[in-house]
This record gives C-alpha cells, sequence and structure tokens, in this order.
C-alpha cells in the first residue's frame, strides 16, 4: 500500500492519492471487521445469549466511565470558573456570582448535548448487539443444511460492510429503538421527558449550589467542593472500567466469566448517579426489547429462561421472576417477561433451543416443500427473503462489545 501511495504522489494526482487512500482505509476497515467478527468462533453456540448479556454489560461499563468523564471535566471547569471569578478575595458577589452562574450554565449545555448524543449512540448499539446473536446462529444452524460446501462458521469472504447492523436490519433497529424510547415507566415518562427532568433538575441544582454559597457568603473554594460534590463524579471510576472492559483474557470473556465484571462501585453520588440511573436502564430497555424481539423470530427458540445479573444485590422482583416459571427454574413461553424488571435491573434473558437434529429435519423439509412452517416463513422474510444469503456483517457489533478494544473511536464512528 505504501508503495501505490507513493507512485501516485509523485505522479502529483491528488484526487486519485484520495481515492486510493479511501479505498486503503475500507479495505483496513473490511478488514478489522472480519478479524472481529472471527473471535465469536470461541463462543459456543448454546452460549450465545449470555455473550449478548457481556456485550451489553461492557457497553454499560464503558458509558459508565465516559459518563464520569464528562461530569469530571465539567466539574474542573467549572471550579476553575468560580476561582477565577471570585478574584483575589476568592468571594463571590451578585455581580460575579451572576457572571458565574451565566457561563456556568453554557457549559452543563455543552455538557449535557455531549452526553445526549453519546447515549443515544449507546442505545443504538445496545440494540444492535442481539442482532449478531441472529446472525452467528443463521451461520451455523441454517446456512450448513442449505450448502453442503459451507461445512463452518466464520468464512468471511462475502463479507462487505465496514460497520455496524444495517442492511435488511435497519427498518427493524429504527423500530426497536423509538419503541424504547416511547415507552413508559412507573413515574409515567418516557425517555425524552426522563432526559429533560435529568437535565431540569441538575441545572437547578447547580444554580441552588451557587446561590446557597453566596447568601451564606461562603468562599469561592468551599462553593466549588459543594459543588464537586453535588456532581458526585468519582475520578477514579474510569480508570477502574477501563480495568474492567480491557484487563480480562479473551478466555474469561468466551467462557462467560463476570467475576468483578458488574460490581458498581463508582455509580458516584447526585448528577452522577441520577445520569448513569437513567442510562442503565435506559440501554437495558432497548437490548432487553431487541433480544425479545429476536428471540421470538427464531424458530429455533422454544423457550426463554430468565437469569439473575451477577451484580443483583438484594431480593426482589427479579428473585420471583427466576424462581418461577416451568419447574420453578425460570423458563417461560417467548415474550412472557419484560426486562428491565425496575430502574438498573441488569438480569437477561437466555434462550432454550431446539435440539439440533429436530432442527435440520425440519428445516429440510421446509426447504423441499414437503411441510409447512410458518415461524420460518416469517423469519425468511425478516432476513429479506433469502434464507441462503449469509448475515454474518450484523454480528460485528456483538463481537466488537466482547472483544473490542478501541470501543470510543468504534462509538463516534472515527
Amino acid at each position: 500500500m505504501t508503495v501505490l501511495l507513493q507512485r501516485i504522489d509523485l505522479d502529483g494526482d491528488a484526487s486519485s492519492l484520495r481515492q486510493a487512500q479511501d479505498s486503503a482505509s475500507l479495505a483496513e476497515a473490511r478488514s478489522a471487521q472480519r478479524d472481529i467478527i472471527k473471535k465469536l468462533d470461541k463462543v459456543a453456540l448454546g452460549r450465545m445469549y449470555q455473550a449478548s448479556y457481556k456485550a451489553v454489560i461492557r457497553l454499560q461499563l464503558f458509558f459508565t466511565g465516559r459518563t464520569h468523564e464528562l461530569i469530571l471535566d465539567f466539574s474542573e471547569k467549572a471550579q476553575a470558573l468560580i476561582l477565577k471569578k471570585a478574584g483575589k478575595e476568592q468571594v463571590l458577589d451578585g455581580t460575579s456570582g451572576y457572571s458565574v452562574q451565566t457561563e456556568m450554565l453554557k457549559m452543563w449545555g455543552d455538557l449535557f448535548k455531549e452526553w445526549q448524543d453519546e447515549l443515544q449512540a449507546v442505545r443504538g448499539e445496545a440494540a444492535s448487539i442481539p442482532f449478531g446473536v441472529l446472525a452467528v446462529m443463521h451461520e451455523r444452524l441454517v446456512m450448513p443444511t442449505l450448502n453442503e460446501s459451507h461445512p463452518q462458521i466464520l468464512q468471511m469472504s462475502q463479507i462487505e460492510e465496514a460497520r455496524s447492523v444495517g442492511g435488511v436490519f435497519e427498518r427493524q433497529l429504527q423500530m426497536l429503538l423509538d419503541i424504547a424510547a416511547e415507552h413508559l415507566y412507573g413515574d409515567g415518562m418516557n425517555l425524552s421527558a426522563r432526559i429533560w427532568k435529568w437535565d431540569r433538575e441538575s441545572r437547578d441544582g447547580i444554580n441552588q449550589v451557587l446561590m446557597d454559597g453566596i447568601a451564606n457568603q461562603r468562599s469561592a473554594w468551599d462553593i466549588a467542593k459543594n459543588l464537586e460534590q453535588y456532581l458526585g463524579a468519582n475520578e477514579d471510576c474510569p480508570r477502574w472500567t477501563s480495568t474492567r472492559l480491557y484487563g480480562r483474557t479473551k478466555i474469561q470473556i468466551a467462557a462467560g466469566d463476570t467475576t468483578g465484571l458488574v460490581s458498581r462501585p463508582c455509580d458516584g453520588r447526585g448528577v452522577s448517579y441520577n445520569a448513569l440511573r437513567l442510562a442503565r436502564t435506559e440501554i437495558q430497555k432497548v437490548h432487553a426489547l431487541a433480544t425479545d424481539r429476536i428471540m421470538a423470530a427464531q424458530p429455533w427458540v422454544e423457550k426463554e429462561k430468565c437469569n439473575l445479573s451477577a451484580a443483583h444485590p438484594e431480593t426482589d422482583i427479579c428473585d420471583d421472576v427466576v424462581q418461577g416459571g416451568e419447574k420453578g427454574e425460570g423458563v417461560y413461553e417467548v415474550g412472557t417477561i419484560e426486562y428491565p424488571l425496575h430502574p438498573n435491573c441488569l438480569c437477561y434473558k437466555t434462550a432454550v433451543l431446539m435440539d439440533e437434529k429436530d432442527f435440520t429435519s425440519d428445516l429440510n423439509s421446509w426447504l423441499r416443500g414437503t411441510s409447512t412452517w410458518p415461524e420460518m416463513d416469517s423469519y425468511a422474510e425478516l432476513i429479506g427473503g433469502d434464507v441462503s444469503q449469509s448475515i454474518l456483517p450484523n454480528a460485528v457489533n456483538l463481537a466488537v462489545w466482547l472483544f473490542g478494544e478501541d470501543l470510543s473511536k468504534w462509538v463516534s464512528g472515527n
């Protein structure tokens, strides 16, 4: 590639250079996509839904650290602003206090927009992850039956897409995001109302800290420290989340080991805690909704099984669900239980699959037209009408959140 670019540069053809660079970048992106999806071969078919859960927990951890980073940055800038405006006397009066308030709320507006944009991006990632489960199961269960020359998963030569779930699933993905955004919780608010409430309460709280400090003639330093406590961000949290995201071996990930992964020592307080509570619930909601739709669409899924999160802190409705159902084992008809069951809920579902031999026999009969299978008809329609096509590129989000390392660039699209 280097020799090619040097030759084009010597020719002085800037347009050709840009085209070659774009082509090289696309080739590199496709190669990276193939490499990351191939790692899914380490995950057993029966553990694909557990893998989806691990992926969304890593997504939660990533956004936990990112939320603390954003609020910590705001906190540092806000403290510096207070101390600067207080002058040599280090006291805020009405004039300097108003100046601080005006500038600080503008800074908060910038933070809020950035945080909200990133929340929407990770919601999209959370919704996309279960489609990866569908893609892998299609590749392992359906494709071998359709094409005997396709002996194993991860024959990657046909993969063209460089990023994210799209194509035949783009409409379904957007529909899931829209439905989740309009879901009403016990407080009667949907996503936009909950975000607005967090923004408004945070602004009011910041104003209150400033006004109380000025009214009680506190020093600028005390006001700054009180604001830091109100914001509640933990400076150790980004490092902690980074360790959990990147310090685990591929064997641990593939085996479903969650030791330490979902513990939550850096939820923070005040503004930080409320942001994370909102984000965690919304991310889990859209992931759970996508999981439900994917399970219901797969003819080889017979039942759903409810599982407690490894971070489950105390007995609640989740325990009742896990101990209910068939034989008290948390097994239900697909679509019976709707997660999350409460705010901050991290519990999840796995699938009870058909016997592979039975599925292969039924699929062959359906392909030959000797028996009807309405569920398989609906599944074929879901993936675009052709069950012989590979949809494996749609596993990229699942693979990235299980095995990826440069997650911030993935979320930002860079």
